[in-house]
C-alpha cells in the first residue's frame, strides 16, 4: 500500500463495510437468516479490515514519515468505524430480533456459537448503554488508538537514535566474533570506521553479556533502560493518559477495573484470577530465584564484579552471569551460533511441522513488491496438497523496523473467492556478516519456532467463520510456545543443525553441556516474565494508584517486591518502552500473564510429546486435531482436556524451569 493512496483506500474500504452494515439494517426481522445478518456482520469489514491490518504491519517493517502522517490522520477515522460498530444498537436489535427466530433455535456448531459471542460481543461493549456514555466510549476509544501509536512511535525513535561507536579494537574483547563482524557491517553501512552496536537485540544482548569493558556495557546499559523515559520521546505522561482513560473505559461498561474488562472472554476470567495466577507461580519460584541470584552474587564477589557495597551494578549482571555458566557447565551459549545457519534452521522448522503436522512448506520464486529485498515468500500446502497459506519472512533489523519478533496474520483465507492466507514472520534475528550467513543464537532459533507456531496456528485453523479465529490470548501462546521444545531436543536439532563450515552435527559433547546449561538461571529469567505480569496487572486494577503517584517508576517498583533482585541502584521498570502494554489500544494490557500462564500449557502438553515420542505424528496429529484447528469454537480449557485428558500441571514447567 503506497502512502500516497493510503487515505482513499481507507475511505472506500470504510464505505464499503458502511454500505454491507446498512443492507443489515435494512433487511426486514422476518426476513433476517443467518447468512444476511450474522455472517454478514461477521464479514461487513474485511476489506477495511485487511487494509488498515496491511497499513500498520508496512508502519511496522518499513517506517517512514509520509506513512506515519497518513496512519496518524486515518487512526481517528478508523477506530470511530469500528467503535460505532461495537455500540450500534439498531445492529444489535437485528441480531437479537433473529436471535429468536426458528432458523436460530436450530443452529449448531460454529453457526450457533458465531450468533452467541456476536450477541456477547455487542453485550459487553455497551450496545445497551445511554447514547451519551456510548458518545464517550467512542471517544475513549479515538483517543486511546493515537495515544498508544504515539507511544510506539517513540520507543521506536528512541530506540534508533543511539549507537554505541566503537573505534578502538581493545574495546572488543571478549565479544562473540559474529557480533564483532555485525558491527563492522553496522558502521560501513552508516558510513563510519570501526565498530557500531545499536539497541536492537541481536546487537545489544551480545555486548551487554560478553564485553570485557565495563564502562561501555554501562554506556549502552543505560540508553537502553531509559529509551523513552525522559526527553523528546517519553512515554511517561502518556502511560499515565493510557491508564486514565482504560480506567474511565471500565467504569462506563460498569467493570470493577479494566483488567475485567479485557479478561471476561480470556480462561482468567478476571484480572484477581490472573493475579492470583501469577503470586502462586512466583511462590513456586522464590527459592530458586533466591537461590540463584545468591550464587551469582557470591560468583561475583571472588571476581572482584561486585560494587563497594557489595551490590551488584544492573549491567554487570548478565556479563557475571554468562561467566558463571562458562565456569559452571563449561559452555557458552554462542558455541552453538555455527551450528544455526539461518536456511538451515528454517529448513529444520519447516522438516519438523511436516512430520508433525503433515504439512508441505516450500519457498516461492522472487516476488516483487516487497517492502524489503531481504524479504521471502513461502507456500504452506497440507497432505492432501491443498495451499493453507503463504507467507512472508522477515528477520534482518533495519533503521526503520521495530524491536522485537512477530507473526501477523495479513489476510484470512476466503474459500468462497479461492483464496489462501496471508501471513508473516518477522523479527530481528541475527543478520549475514561479511564471509559468513546469518548465524543464529539458540534464543534466535526458538524465536523462529515460537513465530512459526503462530503462523501454523492461524494457517490450520478449520474454521468457516472468521469471528471465531480469534483465540483466547491466554491461550494463543501454547501453540507457538510449545513450538520452543523442538529445539532442544538433540533428536530434532540433529534434522538441521550444522556447523556451517563443515556440516558437523552439534557434537554430544556440546549438546550435554547445552542440556545442562538449560535450566542455568532458570528461576530468574521466570521471575522477570512473572514481574513484567504483576507490574501489568497492578496498572490496570488500580490504575489511579500510578496515574497520581508523584514518582511513576517509583510507584511501580513497589509492586515488584520480591519479583526483582537488589542491585547497586534501581533500574528503571520497563513502564515507558513497554509496547506491550501501551503500544496498542488493547494488545496484551492486563493480558502479559498470558505467557506465564501459556508456557504452563506448553510445559504440560509436551509431556505427552515426550511419552509417546517427540516427532510421534500420531500425538502431532492429536495436538493439531484438538488444539490447532478449533479457533474460539471450542472453550480452550475443554480444548486442553480434549488433548491432555485433565486439566494443566503448573510443576511441569517448574520441572522443565528449575534445576
Amino acid at each position: 500500500m503506497d502512502a500516497s493512496k493510503a487515505e482513499s483506500d481507507i475511505e472506500s474500504a470504510i464505505a464499503e463495510a458502511e454500505e454491507n452494515l446498512n443492507a443489515i439494517r435494512n433487511t426486514p426481522d422476518e426476513d433476517l437468516t443467518y447468512l444476511n445478518c450474522v455472517r454478514a456482520l461477521d464479514r461487513a469489514s474485511d476489506t477495511l479490515d485487511q487494509a488498515w491490518t496491511y497499513i500498520n504491519h508496512l508502519q511496522s517493517v518499513a517506517d517512514s514519515k509520509p506513512l506515519r502522517e497518513v496512519l496518524n490522520k486515518l487512526l481517528p477515522r478508523v477506530s470511530d468505524f469500528y467503535s460505532a460498530v461495537e455500540l450500534d444498537g439498531e445492529l444489535f436489535a437485528k441480531v437479537r430480533a433473529f436471535s429468536e427466530s426458528a432458523e436460530a433455535g436450530a443452529l449448531t456448531g460454529s453457526a450457533k456459537k458465531l450468533l452467541s459471542e456476536t450477541i456477547l460481543d455487542f453485550e459487553l461493549s455497551g450496545a445497551n448503554l445511554p447514547a451519551d456514555k456510548k458518545a464517550r466510549l467512542t471517544e475513549i476509544s479515538s483517543e486511546l488508538a493515537l495515544k498508544t501509536q504515539k507511544f510506539s512511535e517513540n520507543v521506536l525513535d528512541d530506540t534508533k537514535r543511539y549507537i554505541l561507536h566503537v573505534e578502538k579494537e581493545s574495546d572488543l574483547a571478549g565479544l562473540p566474533q559474529n557480533a564483532v563482524d555485525v558491527a563492522r557491517k553496522q558502521a560501513k553501512s552508516r558510513g563510519l570506521s570501526g565498530w557500531v552496536f545499536t539497541l536492537d537485540q541481536p546487537s545489544y544482548s551480545p555486548f551487554i553479556s560478553y564485553a570485557e569493558n565495563d564502562k561501555l556495557r554501562e554506556e549502552i546499559w543505560r540508553a537502553s533502560a531509559r529509551i523513552a523515559a525522559d526527553g523528546e520521546f517519553s512515554n511517561m505522561a502518556l502511560v499515565r493518559e493510557i491508564l486514565s482513560l482504560r480506567a474511565e473505559e471500565a467504569e462506563i461498561l460498569g467493570r470493577a477495573n479494566f483488567a475485567d474488562v479485557v479478561l471476561e472472554r480470556r480462561m482468567a476470567r478476571t484480572g484477581k484470577a490472573a493475579l492470583a495466577f501469577v503470586e502462586k507461580l512466583k511462590g513456586r519460584f522464590a527459592d530458586g530465584f533466591e537461590r540463584e541470584w545468591k550464587a551469582l552474587l557470591g560468583f561475583a564477589r571472588t571476581g572482584g564484579e561486585l560494587d563497594e557495597n557489595g551490590k551488584m551494578p544492573p549491567w554487570r549482571s548478565a556479563y557475571v552471569s554468562e561467566k558463571l555458566r562458562r565456569k559452571k557447565y563449561d559452555f557458552d551459549p554462542e558455541s552453538l551460533r555455527p551450528y544455526f545457519p539461518m536456511d538451515d534452521v528454517k529448513a529444520g522448522l519447516f522438516k519438523i511441522c511436516e512430520t508433525l503436522y503433515g504439512l508441505k512448506i516450500e519457498k516461492l520464486p522472487e516476488v516483487g513488491g516487497v517492502w524489503d529485498d531481504t524479504v521471502e515468500l513461502y507456500k504452506i500446502s497440507d497432505s492432501r496438497g491443498g495451499v493453507l497459506g503463504l507467507f512472508y519472512t522477515d528477520f534482518i533489523p533495519r533503521k526503520n523496523k521495530r524491536s522485537g519478533a512477530w507473526m501477523n496474520l495479513l489476510a484470512h483465507a476466503d474459500a468462497e473467492r479461492g483464496l489462501p492466507n496471508l501471513g508473516v514472520i518477522a523479527g530481528n534475528l541475527s543478520e549475514p556478516s561479511e564471509g559468513a550467513p546469518a548465524l543464529l543464537s539458540h534464543d534466535d532459533v526458538e524465536t523462529l519456532f515460537h513465530e512459526f507456531g503462530h503462523l501454523i496456528h492461524f494457517f490450520m485453523m478449520d474454521c468457516p467463520e472468521v469471528g471465531l479465529r480469534d483465540v483466547a490470548w491466554d491461550f494463543v501462546e501454547l501453540p507457538s510456545q510449545i513450538m520452543e521444545n523442538w529445539c532442544r531436543d538433540k533428536q530434532c536439532l540433529d534434522i538441521f543443525a550444522r556447523h556451517w563450515k563443515t556440516g558437523e552435527k552439534i557434537p554430544e559433547e556440546l549438546f550435554e553441556k547445552f542440556r545442562r546449561a538449560s535450566k542455568f538461571m532458570g528461576a530468574n529469567s521466570s521471575m522477570r516474565q512473572l514481574s513484567f505480569a504483576k507490574l501489568d496487572l497492578a496498572l490496570h486494577i488500580d490504575p489511579y494508584k500510578f496515574v497520581k503517584a508523584s514518582d511513576l517508576q517509583a510507584a511501580a517498583r513497589s509492586e515488584l517486591k520480591g519479583y526483582v533482585q537488589e542491585f547497586s541502584e534501581n533500574p528503571p521498570t520497563l513502564l515507558p518502552r513497554f509496547t506491550h502494554l501501551f503500544g496498542d489500544a488493547v494488545g496484551y494490557a492486563a493480558g502479559y500473564y498470558s505467557y506465564k500462564w501459556a508456557e504452563v500449557l506448553d510445559a504440560d502438553a509436551f509431556t505427552r510429546f515426550e511419552a509417546e515420542g517427540v516427532l510421534n505424528s500420531a500425538t502431532g496429529a492429536d495436538f493439531a486435531e484438538k488444539i490447532l484447528r478449533v479457533g474460539s469454537t471450542i472453550d480452550p480449557a475443554e480444548a486442553f482436556r480434549n488433548f491432555m485428558g485433565r486439566d494443566p500441571d503448573m510443576e511441569a514447567l517448574v520441572r522443565r524451569s528449575v534445576e
